[in-house]
């Protein structure tokens, strides 16, 4: 019985996850399918520029704990959706990361100073 020793190998690199939190951000000032340039996640203060006028800039922060970022499937073909409104169809959970540090962005102003976005509640 041969053994195939790639499968084994392990690989030259670490993988880390990073949970993008854009909450500080108008999200309005953000259309669909814009394309965007994510840089310097080496440094402390990564860049995340979105389309050619809204460059953010990044503060990591550790998480209390572990966070779990999870993937949701509707449910399948071969199930009915129930006739009683109370009862939801069932969707299926996937985990698909764990991770320990957040990546907080801001809004940079023309200076490359961070803005402070100010939001009201009704």
């Amino acid at each position: 019985m041969e053994v195939n020793k790639e499968m084994y190998r392990r690989p030259d690199y670490e993988e880390e996850f990073i949970f993008l939190d854009l909450d500080d951000c108008l999200y309005s000032d953000i259309p669909p399918n814009a394309p965007f340039v994510l840089s310097g996640l080496d440094t402390l203060s990564p860049t995340l520029q979105i389309g050619d006028h809204l460059k953010l800039v990044g503060e990591y922060q550790e998480t209390v704990g572990t966070c779990y970022i999870f993937s949701e499937s509707g449910p399948s073909s071969n199930e009915k959706c129930p006739t009683d409104q109370s009862h939801a169809p069932s969707k299926e959970v996937k985990p698909l990361a764990s991770l320990q540090k957040i990546l907080k962005f801001k809004v940079c102003t023309e200076d490359g100073s961070k803005a402070n976005v100010a939001t009201i509640d009704d």
